[in-house]
């Protein structure tokens, strides 16, 4: 009875075995779906930029200094720290990873930090960790990203972002942040000119310009008209007039009159029926 019970109120009697695997195997591969399609989950995405730039004014000169030593962007040096520590010098995870960009023990070896909760140190490793991975992903930031939070080997397995609920809200916090402080959204807005037409670029920017090329299309901005159409002036309506034209082809003067009608009558009385 009570093994009876326990399969009546379980998944798989509530929406079928059939659902209930599909819905299991659905998420066995890598994430497929948009990282964008989902608001942000991290307390520091939901801040504004005037916010994150000033957690960020402390450390603003050791970020320019590595991204232009590493050429890597400073939004997404920024958008990193915010999401890892929220620009906690001091953060410690359970797992042991440490200081503004959170690196573990075994990273911060690989590129030569030793001290992770100096914050020059840190912002200097992972700031190079993310030019390895963008190196080492041929420039896919979405990769770049999963890597730095679940490892390359787990991208490579998945090949994509691996389906981890922590490494895709990951990602898509940080893709959040770096759009945000990259001002994506907003200089689309503000390099909309008079001009009835306007090409703009919305290409997020991982490397500075000086070391990335794109072969995104630019995009056409037609600029929407608000003037009042003028009013045509109504067609003045017409007298319909009928007029009967014989179906049949006529190769001679048809006879006026009765004598007319009675032979087109003989030609087509049904057309001649009361």
């Amino acid at each position: 009875m009570d093994f009876f019970m326990k399969m009546t109120s379980s998944p798989l009697a509530k929406f079928g075995l059939g659902l209930y695997l599909l819905l299991t195997l659905s998420s066995s591969g890598a994430s497929s779906e948009p990282i964008d399609s989902v608001a942000a989950t991290h307390p520091c995405a939901r801040m504004s930029v005037k916010s994150l730039d000033k957690r960020a004014a402390p450390y603003q000169d050791t970020i320019q200094k590595y991204a232009t030593q590493y050429q890597v962007s400073e939004a997404v040096i920024k958008a990193v720290i915010a999401i890892e520590s929220c620009y906690n010098q001091q953060a410690e995870s359970p797992k042991g990873a440490q200081g503004l960009m959170q690196l573990i023990p075994e990273t911060a070896e690989r590129f030569g930090v030793s001290d992770s909760m100096d914050s020059h140190q840190n912002i200097q490793g992972g700031t190079r960790y993310l030019a390895w991975l963008w190196k080492r992903f041929d420039g896919d930031l979405t990769k770049v990203l999963a890597a730095y939070n679940a490892g390359e080997g787990r991208v490579d397995q998945y090949k994509g972002i691996p389906p981890y609920r922590e490494t895709q809200n990951y990602v898509r916090n940080v893709m959040f942040v770096h759009n945000k402080l990259a001002g994506v959204e907003e200089s689309l807005k503000d390099e909309v000119s008079p001009k009835s037409e306007v090409s703009t670029s919305s290409t997020a920017v991982f490397f500075h310009s000086a070391v990335i090329s794109t072969n995104t299309p630019a995009v056409t901005v037609r600029r929407a008209s608000f003037t009042q159409a003028t009013p045509s002036v109504p067609p003045v309506p017409r007298r319909v007039v009928a007029v009967f034209e014989s179906p049949f082809k006529v190769t001679r003067p048809t006879k006026p009159g009765r004598a007319g009608w009675s032979a087109n009558k003989a030609r087509a009385p049904q057309l001649y029926k009361h």
